[in-house]
């Protein structure tokens, strides 16, 4: 772009919040790896005439898809962190498009 090319005020500013971003992004990356992976669902089972139900965990493991029990009791505190999980990667969506975008306009104004 031709303003980036001959302002370096802007260059530098585009330059920081370049900086800025690939930061956010390595933060929530280590925030992300305390979090668990994957769906927590409800399954239930019949037997007897009557129904029991209980939690599992279900991700995947390289190849493998795993279900993991996960305790009634548990279930609540996996549910909360699995959505902060989800926020968290939502939010490192928009960072990744930004840092694409930055990363365009400034080789733009290199060219």
């Amino acid at each position: 772009m031709k303003v980036v090319e001959n302002d370096k005020v802007i260059s530098g500013m585009l330059g920081d919040e370049l900086k800025r971003c690939q930061e956010m992004i390595a933060g929530l990356q280590r925030s992300l790896a305390d979090l668990p992976k994957g769906i927590l669902s409800e399954r239930k089972k019949r037997y007897k005439e009557k129904v029991y139900s209980y939690y599992s965990l279900k991700y995947r493991d390289g190849q493998k898809v795993v279900n993991k029990h996960v305790p009634n009791n548990e279930a609540l505190a996996l549910s909360k962190k699995l959505d902060q999980r989800r926020k968290l990667e939502k939010e490192m969506s928009v960072y990744k498009k930004r840092i694409n975008y930055l990363s365009r306009v400034l080789k733009a104004g290199k060219a």
